[in-house]
């Protein structure tokens, strides 16, 4: 991973920031924008976005300690999610269902986590599964996908948070096949995890959120599949391209 290595010595050298500002997002959430790599078409660059929603406090439990009441940084989590994939998988495993990582790089609209950009066989920006459903297709064509998707969960126990369709890029390949791959919601968000000593415990959590990962996309299916609920869900933009 040599370019982690280039990027992240960009940055930390002081040299010229990564220009994106003036291009266009071809992605924005709740928290940042998504760019194209100007140098890298294969990769892409997210940065916190500018407009007060940078970071969420998370909602406040009476229970929990104060400290574990933190302020969300996308990118810094991220960063060390996917870092502790790589040390799991090594770059090849990890690549079949999640983006490679490049590491932090200095932008001109601050720091920007660098990171593999999911691409069709033809180049396209791959959709995520809501924009696939959006357009009208059948969710069951995906089904194939999903579970190997789910079975590589399984086999080497990564539990992710929940599995939601604008976090998944359903990546056509050149004969049509569909492969699935993560984007967003990296790592267990469970506060404490006994299944990091007993794995028994991780595989019963990842067969639930796969279980429920397919349902929630039924769900999503039925508003798609009627005028009136697909116009109100798609209000909400995230996990929509902005250009193809």
């Amino acid at each position: 991973m040599t370019d982690m290595k280039t990027d992240a010595a960009m940055s930390d050298a002081g040299g010229e920031p990564l220009r994106l500002a003036g291009l266009a997002p071809f992605g924005v959430g709740g928290r940042r924008r998504c760019f194209v790599h100007p140098d890298f078409p294969g990769r892409c660059v997210k940065v916190a976005r500018a407009d007060g929603t940078t970071m969420l406090q998370p909602k406040k439990s009476g229970w929990r300690p104060a400290w574990t009441q933190r302020v969300y940084d996308n990118n810094a989590d991220e960063l060390n999610e996917l870092g502790k994939l790589r040390r799991m998988l090594g770059d090849e495993t990890m690549a079949r269902h999640f983006p490679r990582l490049y590491g932090m790089v200095a932008t001109d609209l601050g720091p920007g986590l660098v990171m593999d950009l999911v691409r069709d066989a033809d180049g396209r920006i791959s959709q995520t599964l809501r924009e696939q459903l959006s357009e009208g297709n059948e969710l069951g064509k995906y089904r194939e996908a999903y579970d190997e998707f789910g079975r590589f969960l399984l086999g080497h126990g990564i539990v992710t948070r929940d599995l939601l369709d604008h976090n998944l890029a359903v990546r056509r390949g050149e004969g049509g096949e569909f492969r699935f791959y993560l984007i967003d919601g990296f790592g267990d968000a469970a506060w404490f995890a006994p299944g990091r000593w007993i794995p028994a415990i991780d595989r019963r959590r990842i067969r639930k959120k796969i279980t429920r990962g397919w349902a929630r996309f039924e769900r999503v299916a039925a508003e798609m599949a009627d005028p009136e609920q697909a116009k109100a869900a798609l209000r909400w933009k995230l996990g929509m391209l902005r250009h193809r």
